[in-house]
């Protein structure tokens, strides 16, 4: 008998007790020829998020943060725990985002089907539990000069290359998570993710989005970001916070990713920031 295959998903939390929960719930509930387990940052929650997860699920390990983690810098501590316990596949996972039934046995299918020495991250795509419109999943360059411009892809009926991707539901093999390494957390919330596809494209990874639908979440809520915002001072409070488009950054994830153009994507960024025009 074949050994299952081991997939430790990663995650983060604040204050989403009942979210995380059921997070968990839909990962744990999957395919019965998988060895899973997780890890969970939970970012100084103060709603019992750590108690509650860990008398429910014994096959998650907690970490504490403070609560200045945000999503990226509490996904790359959990990330990094996760690889020194060690899988054959690493799964990123929102804690605002139910998995399909069977997600992870068509993800592990698929990438058993790519041949790419250094590895392979496998993109699953989100929907909208209401509309049922694509809201997360892999995105492609949509600019031939600004290094920070994507556009999502549609899910379709076979693996298509991508360049960059966002985190709620991401496979990441062993040999990928060993060629790109750890997150970078030069960033604090947003980013990240974006960032760790496109190094994982440059040393050789395979970046893909998985064919079909993997699960549902609703995009963040409307009044949430900075287009939200009525007033210029206002918005650009909202820009530089932790949740918004920091100006560092900006600058760092341009500078990294594009070529001598990044100086100009970056003012054109928050020239449109501030007039409101930028688009949404």
């Amino acid at each position: 008998m074949s050994k299952p295959v081991k997939i430790c998903a990663v995650l983060t939390a604040f204050n989403r007790r009942e979210q995380t929960l059921s997070a968990l719930r839909y990962f744990f509930s999957q395919g019965q020829g998988l060895d899973l387990s997780a890890v969970l940052m939970d970012d100084g929650s103060t709603d019992g998020t750590t108690a509650a997860v860990q008398a429910e699920f014994r096959q998650v390990t907690v970490l504490s943060g403070d609560g200045s983690l945000y999503w990226n810098r509490g996904m790359a501590a959990a990330y990094q725990a996760a690889r020194s316990l060690g899988a054959d596949y690493y799964l990123w996972l929102n804690d605002d985002t139910l998995l399909a039934r069977d997600s992870l046995d068509r993800l592990v299918q698929e990438a058993s089907t790519v041949q790419e020495p250094r590895g392979s991250i496998l993109v699953g795509s989100t929907r909208d539990p209401v509309t049922g419109e694509l809201t997360y999943g892999g995105l492609c360059s949509a600019s031939a000069w600004h290094p920070g411009k994507f556009r999502l892809l549609q899910p379709g009926s076979a693996l298509q290359q991508c360049h960059a991707m966002n985190g709620n539901i991401v496979l990441i093999s062993a040999a990928a998570a060993d060629s790109v390494g750890n997150m970078d957390e030069f960033f604090t919330h947003a980013m990240g993710d974006y960032d760790y596809a496109l190094r994982a494209g440059k040393v050789g990874v395979s970046v893909a989005v998985a064919s079909g639908w993997h699960g549902v979440c609703a995009r963040n809520p409307a009044g949430t970001s900075w287009f939200d915002q009525a007033s210029i001072s206002a918005r650009w409070r909202a820009v530089n916070s932790p949740k918004g488009l920091p100006m560092q950054d900006w600058a760092y994830f341009l500078q990294r990713h594009g070529g001598l153009t990044w100086p100009l994507a970056w003012l054109v960024t928050y020239r449109r920031m501030l007039s409101g025009s930028l688009e949404k």
